[in-house]
Order: C-alpha cells, then structure tokens, then sequence
C-alpha cells in the first residue's frame, strides 16, 4: 500500500483543529469562572512543554511509524504494549466525540430523535474519510478550515455590542485554587490530546518540522478556544454559563443586529462539524492504525468500519446521560489521561534519548 503524506501546512490545519474539536460546544476550565483567560495562559503554558516531547520524539525518529518506534525502543513485546494502550485511547476518545456531538445535536435541536442517530452519521463520515485515505483530511480542512476562523472571527465582530467586561471581575476572587483545577482540565482537554499526532508524524513529509507543526497548531488553536470562550464569559456572564449546558451555543443565540441578522446560533453546530469531524477522523485513524500493526494487518483500511461501529455502539453506552458526560470531561478526564499524555510519552522521550546517544556514540 502506498505510504500516505501530508504537507507540514495540512498536518498544522489538521492538529488546530483537533485542538478546538468539541472543545467548541463542550466548555472546559469552568472552575475557573471569570479568570478563564489565566487558566488558559497556565494550561497552554503547559501544552507548550509536553508538546516539546511529543516533538523531539518525532524528531528523533523521523519518517518512521509510531508502532515501529515503540518496537524499537521497547521490544515487539512492550512496543505492542503500549501500542494497543493507545489504541485504546483513541478509540475511547472517538466515542467521546461521538457522545458529544450525539447530546450537542439532541438538546439544542432534535431532542426527539434518538441520540445514536447523531453519533452514527458522524462516524460515517469519519469511516468515509478514512477509508479514501488520510491525506482527504488534510485536502478536505484546507478550504473549510480557513471558512471556520472567518465565521469565529464573524461571530465575535457581530458580539462586541454585548460584550460586558465586568464579567471578567473580580480577578482571583475564589483563590487560585480552582484556575490551577481549570488550567489542568484545559491543559488535559484538549492541548495534551495531541500525543495522537505521533502516529501521523510518519506520514509528514520529510522537509517538515515537527516542532513547527505542534507550535503553530498549540497557538492557532489554542487563541481561537480563548476567543470563543472569553466570548462567551463576556456575553452570559458566569452565572448565566454556569446553569447552562452549552454556554457558547447559548451566547450566539442572544446575537441580534438590527433586528435582520438574528439567531445564528447554527454556525456553533457549522464550527463543531469541520472541528469535531477533524479530531474523530484522527482518532479513528489512530485506533485502525494501531490495531493493524498490533495484530500485522497490512491495510488497516479494512478495520475502519467495523471499528468507527463498535465506537457508535460504545458511545451509546458510556454515560448515562448528559449531566454524567460533563461530569466525565470535568472531574475524572483530567486524572484518567495522565498516563497517556505526560507519564507513558515521558518514558518514551528518555529511552529513545538514551538509545539515540548510544547509537550515536558506538558510531564514531
């Protein structure tokens, strides 16, 4: 099968939003209130040093599959290993994406349709997407992407007139405590995700910078969350987003120029398709991909199918209802993600320094 490759400017549109996915609708580092803005500082501050890991490892091992790096670090054995604990990641975080959407579309607009309905024609899309090749993500975001920054930056144009600053006061009224709780929820949700991307990074063209590409993407993405969550602080205020499911789709809809343009609150649900379809089609290509190097399936093409189904099927079952999701992604998801993004890639990041210096050294 040919190898697959995407330019560093895709790979860059490709992680910024994967970044913003349901981040867009589902709004982390709530505990912090009215000083989101520094539990967004401290958070990316934090997406920036993991980050840094996560690229010197593709540095280190350029133009080379992740499964394969594992191998070689770890044995056949371990490499399989931690493989298959990243598989499991990103299928459990498909499934994720999938509730997410599923509860977005039932309660803000079809609430008498069964919510699986939702999650499986994402995922068809998602299965669709993948089984014509990775590189469709890529070609697919380079013109919806830059549509998605036009119709956030839109949106906050047409909300200054609502805007009341005074919702960003008192700073540090309750403590410190809780922006640290928020930053580590935001840094978990959705900076850190990232680690996913080293299962692209064999696929990006070798002229490509890994650095670069997760850099751009952590402020690319990470201003355009800003921006839509300060957005959303300065219309609602905290009081109001605190009693609301999806604050931000409930901050658009208050938007009213001249009493013509009004109720555009379906371009939240535009933005969460082009972001939420990016980070499903990548966490699906990740689960197929490390299931078929695991198990030796040559096309992992064939695995798609059946694997985005059994995530609809997943998603159904993994919260009882909407009030426990948010419950998930604020309480447990932070702690639950530790071992996948910092602790199992920090010991990745030693062992291949050690063995590039080794090697490196029995060279000369």
């Amino acid at each position: 099968m040919q190898k697959e490759v995407i330019s560093q400017k895709q790979a860059i549109i490709i992680m910024s939003a994967f970044i913003i996915g349901s981040s867009s609708v589902v709004a982390a580092g709530s505990d912090a209130k009215q000083d989101y803005w520094i539990a967004w500082l401290i958070s990316i501050s934090m997406g920036a040093i993991i980050v840094a890991i996560y690229a010197r490892i593709s540095k280190l091992y350029p133009q080379e599959e992740f499964p394969t790096v594992l191998n070689t670090l770890f044995g056949k054995v371990g490499g399989t290993i931690i493989n298959l604990i990243y598989t499991w990641y990103a299928f459990h975080l498909f499934s994720l994406i999938l509730r997410n959407f599923s509860e977005f579309v039932g309660i803000v607009s079809l609430n008498q349709t069964p919510s699986f309905v939702f999650g499986y024609f994402a995922a068809v899309l998602s299965i669709w997407t993948i089984r014509s090749g990775f590189e469709v993500i890529g070609r697919v975001l380079s013109i919806f992407f830059p549509l998605f920054i036009i119709l956030v930056i839109t949106v906050d144009l047409l909300s200054i007139k609502l805007f009341d600053f005074d919702n960003l006061k008192p700073v540090l009224y309750d403590g410190i405590g809780p922006v640290l709780k928020s930053s580590f929820a935001l840094f978990s949700f959705p900076y850190a995700e990232t680690v996913l991307f080293l299962y692209l990074m064999g696929s990006i063209r070798k002229t490509s910078s890994p650095y670069k590409i997760y850099y751009a993407s952590l402020l690319l993405g990470g201003i355009i969350l800003a921006s839509i969550s300060i957005r959303t602080i300065l219309i609602l205020g905290v009081p109001n987003i605190s009693i609301q499911k999806f604050p931000i789709y409930s901050a658009v809809r208050l938007i009213n120029v001249a009493d013509f343009l009004q109720r555009i609150e379906s371009t939240v649900a535009i933005s969460f398709i082009i972001t939420g379809y990016s980070k499903g089609s990548v966490c699906l290509y990740v689960t197929t991909k490390g299931l078929s190097s695991a198990f030796n399936i040559k096309d992992y093409r064939k695995m798609v199918a059946p694997i985005g189904l059994l995530a609809v099927l997943y998603s159904i079952f993994i919260f009882e209802n909407a009030s426990e999701m948010f419950y998930w992604a604020t309480e447990i998801n932070p702690y639950y993600t530790i071992p996948f993004q910092v602790i199992i890639p920090i010991i990745i990041w030693i062992t291949a320094e050690i063995k590039s210096r080794k090697k490196a050294a029995c060279t000369l």
